[in-house]
């Protein structure tokens, strides 16, 4: 018996040490006594122009968190419009290590004017907010560091988004010649609806330098015909040959390497009161140009008659499933308030879709 009692004396003694150990790891870290990340000031003011959109527009700089031990902290950079408790929120930036970011005129521009169309606001001088976030874990209490505000004026443009190129026999593998995928929120995930034009399966891959030198994706080496998600190798990885529709959505997270693949297509048609809103749609066929700001694109297009009051819809292989409707796009078109397209006039029209872009746009232009 006093074996046992001196058994059990000692797990006792054990677990109430190793409870009084865990109790102290757990209080170790208080954000109440915890002193949190200092935020650089800013001028008060900044007017920001297209012509200098390589630019830098400004740094900001921030300390680390004092936690009262040493602990592994990511620090995020973040913006939002002034008094909206950045409830839309753009992450800049997320590191353990570094204590400044610099954002250029153009990547500061396209994520002011992504916060104004979340805003519904007017391009105009706006009052920005920015912050630091420490976070430990999931566990532990955020510490916020002071808000830094300043007003800023943006410029008028289609938003630049952080974008990856897709490569491959479907453009002679011509980095400047790309179609993208894109990254909404300026974190690890990628995403837009590409078409290949019957060469997917000829091979491509994902790159994000002109010289492959680095940030390249490739296939594994084995992957089954139109695998839905596959983790891709970074650097040396294959060129993808598992696909052979003409058109996919890609979602891919760089970070993981994870890429999923959805809504495969072989055509794209208009459908509508033209056709009695019945088979016989009129295909549309790859198109390519060069806008005015320089920057190649792709788009679908179709040229047909319409009489007056005509409704209308893109939709794939004569199918209802993935249609197109004008709430899913931006552009230049009439919209008939029901989930269809419209033109007022009878005419022949001429309608371009801008696919690879992260808000579509058609554009319908009545022919003379």
């Amino acid at each position: 018996m006093k074996f046992i009692k001196s058994i059990s004396t000692s797990i006792f003694t054990l677990l109430l040490c190793t409870a009084c150990e865990s109790d102290l790891e757990q209080v170790t870290y208080s954000s109440e006594n915890a002193i949190p990340p200092t935020l650089s000031s800013l001028n008060d003011s900044y007017i920001l122009e297209s012509k200098n959109a390589s630019q830098e527009a400004f740094t900001l700089t921030w300390s680390h968190p004092d936690l009262g031990y040493q602990a592994s902290v990511i620090n995020s950079l973040e913006m939002d419009v002034k008094d909206k408790n950045f409830a839309n929120k753009i992450i800049l930036a997320s590191s353990k290590t570094d204590l400044s970011h610099t954002i250029t005129v153009s990547d500061l521009n396209s994520k002011i004017m992504t916060l104004l169309k979340v805003y519904e606001m007017e391009t105009a001088p706006t009052g920005i907010e920015f912050r630091i976030s420490s976070s430990i874990s999931a566990a532990a209490d955020t510490l916020y560091s002071n808000i830094v505000s300043t007003t800023i004026t943006p410029y008028e443009g289609e938003p630049e988004y952080p974008a990856i190129t897709l490569r491959g026999s479907y453009n002679g593998w011509d980095f400047t010649k790309s179609q993208k995928v894109y990254s909404v929120n300026s974190d690890n995930i990628y995403a837009a609806m590409v078409y290949f034009d019957g060469k997917a399966a000829d091979g491509w891959k994902f790159c994000g330098t002109e010289d492959w030198s680095t940030d390249n994706w490739g296939a594994p080496e084995s992957m089954t015909p139109e695998q839905s998600l596959v983790t891709l190798v970074s650097g040396n990885g294959g060129d993808i040959k598992a696909y052979s529709k003409n058109s996919y959505y890609l979602e891919f997270n760089n970070t993981t390497g994870e890429l999923k693949v959805s809504k495969p297509h072989n055509s794209w048609g208009i459908v509508g009161d033209h056709n009695s809103w019945g088979s016989g749609d009129t295909m549309m066929t790859l198109e390519t140009e060069t806008d005015e700001n320089n920057k190649f694109q792709y788009y679908l297009k179709a040229t047909l008659d319409m009489s007056a009051g005509n409704k209308w819809k893109i939709r794939p292989e004569e199918k209802w499933e993935d249609d197109i409707a004008p709430g899913a796009v931006e552009g230049e078109f009439e919209d008939a308030g029901d989930g269809n397209f419209k033109v007022s006039e009878a005419g022949n029209y001429t309608i371009k879709w801008y696919f690879n872009k992260v808000t579509p746009k058609i554009i319908v232009v009545k022919n003379k």
